[in-house]
């Protein structure tokens, strides 16, 4: 099994992107994984609603052609399904045991993703009903992915 990180825009603030590096590492150990990032669309403070419309498409456009025949997406959204560490890890476990081949998560970027992407998604996942940095998101999610596989293996990392 792979896992795949979309996300849009690059990490900027290198305590964010050493993290992000060090849990991807981490999951390696269990399985393949890769993170690709996604062009973000200019953004501004003045930016008009549509403008953002036309953005979120666009980034939307360049996701969706990543998406491969047999992934499973799951998209990011404060409305999605959320989990306690131990149900995600049941989540993941669930598509090793499956024989899934690639689960891709897609992180959007300041203004989330296109409806779009969600829709395309097989599944959606929230992190947390508070909002966060599209950076945090990504970070908080390679924390749980690699958790997910210390509670799976019984490893003392996840207590």
């Amino acid at each position: 099994m792979k896992i795949t990180l979309i996300s849009v825009g690059s990490l900027r603030k290198s305590c964010v992107k050493d993290a992000v590096e060090d849990y991807l590492k981490r999951i390696g150990n269990y399985c393949g994984v890769s993170s690709i990032e996604v062009k973000e669309e200019p953004y501004s403070k003045k930016t008009i609603k549509a403008v953002k419309e036309d953005s979120l498409k666009k980034e939307a456009e360049r996701i969706r052609k990543l998406f491969k025949p047999g992934d499973f997406t799951v998209a990011l959204d404060g409305g999605g399904r959320g989990f306690s560490s131990g149900e995600f890890a049941k989540f993941i476990e669930g598509f090793m045991l499956g024989g899934a081949k690639n689960i891709v998560f897609v992180v959007g970027g300041p203004y989330g993703l296109h409806p779009s992407v969600i829709e395309a998604a097989n599944a959606t996942l929230s992190l947390s009903k508070m909002t966060m940095p599209h950076e945090m998101a990504l970070l908080v999610l390679a924390e749980q992915v690699y958790r997910a596989f210390t509670i799976i293996k019984g490893e003392p990392y996840s207590h």
